[in-house]
């Protein structure tokens, strides 16, 4: 089950600028935000680690092209919520002490993140144009990896459909499946309801958190930066 990170790399592809033109002027950082999970500490939002995440996530779901092009507003704000949804869900995930990811199953998740790219090269290219260590960059990957077992487990009931409620859905949306008799499209009903089943839980875990958490934006990202 991957919900959570469906609609980001969509977002940023679209929104991903052209190079801007020679000469033109760049802020290097910025404090954007503070976040204060549920009982947890205030954290630091900066320019520079919005578009770390933006880029990280943009490779890890297959776009390491377009993880090297400037971020316009919509991306910038698009990898804000990004962030904010992991940093409450891991915190949450932190405090209940569940689903930690040992270094093997980390590093895993590295060779995927490495495999993305054609060379080793542009691996190595990419972690330099981000300043990254591939220390720090483990981190992110194995944060990622621990807030999706959260998930998983909190959606887990969301795949388990009665044979009355596939029924259902199907008489609810024959016309989107051309019609046909339900035998011949059961599989896709029944991935389509789960899959709509689990967007609406993971909305209303992410929704109770922050409900619960305090949010202060000191910049408006939608106009860009």
């Amino acid at each position: 089950m991957r919900q959570m990170l469906a609609s980001l790399p969509a977002i940023l592809l679209l929104a991903a600028s052209p190079a801007p033109p020679p000469g033109a002027g760049q802020l290097l950082d910025e404090v954007v935000a503070l976040i204060r999970s549920p009982g947890g500490e205030q954290r630091i939002v900066t320019l520079s680690k919005l578009r770390e995440e933006a880029r990280i996530a943009l490779v890890a779901h297959g776009a390491p092209d377009a993880a090297t092009r400037p971020l316009d507003g919509p991306a910038l704000q698009a990898a804000f919520e990004w962030y904010l949804d992991q940093t409450l869900l891991l915190d949450e995930a932190t405090r209940l002490r569940v689903f930690e990811v040992d270094r093997a199953d980390a590093l895993a998740e590295l060779r995927r993140f490495q495999a993305r790219f054609a060379r080793p090269a542009d691996y190595q290219s990419f972690l330099e144009r981000q300043e990254l260590t591939e220390e720090e960059l483990l981190a992110v990957l194995r944060r990622m990896v621990r807030v999706q077992r959260y998930l998983d487990s909190r959606v887990i009931r969301s795949s388990r459909v009665a044979e009355k409620d596939l029924e259902d859905f199907y008489q609810g949306h024959r016309a989107e499946f051309g019609d046909l008799p339900f035998a011949e499209v059961r599989d896709r009903v029944k991935a389509r309801l789960v899959e709509e089943r689990i967007a609406s839980d993971v909305k209303a875990v992410v929704a109770d958190l922050r409900g619960r958490a305090t949010v202060r934006m000191l910049v408006d990202l939608s106009q860009g930066t």
